[in-house]
């Protein structure tokens, strides 16, 4: 049971990463996109809550191995991170200042922890 609601969890959240992801390229780094927030709600429903429900799904079935959960938590830290890619590149040669930019060094750091949590998840479940 555990299992299958972090899998549930897992899908809702790359959903909204990629929904995120979307909407951010929507915006093509100006301030809103197709969806009706600005930047800070928008990263904070749909960046943060994501990254949460990612790393409550490894947590909740540690013990269980599930490589398909492994692969959804890897395919969600990936997305974090290619997100974030995408989000300097869209800035480009916008000046940044020192706040965006460790807010920027957080996020792929959240993206990198959970991208290793799904790798982990992974490896526990061919042992």
């Amino acid at each position: 049971m555990k299992l299958k609601i972090a899998m549930i969890i897992s899908v809702i959240s790359i959903v909204m990463l990629c929904i995120y992801g979307l909407d951010v390229i929507a915006a093509n780094g100006g301030k809103t996109g197709f969806l009706p927030m600005n930047v800070s709600e928008r990263g904070s429903i749909f960046g943060i809550i994501p990254s949460i429900l990612l790393i409550i799904s490894f947590f909740i079935t540690r013990k269980d191995p599930s490589k398909k959960l492994g692969v959804l938590i890897t395919i969600g830290g990936a997305l974090i991170i290619v997100g974030t890619g995408i989000i300097l590149a869209l800035q480009g040669s916008q000046a940044q200042d020192s706040r965006g930019v460790r807010e920027f060094g957080a996020v792929l750091g959240i993206g990198i922890i959970i991208a290793i949590l799904g790798i982990i998840k992974i490896r526990r479940s061919q042992s």
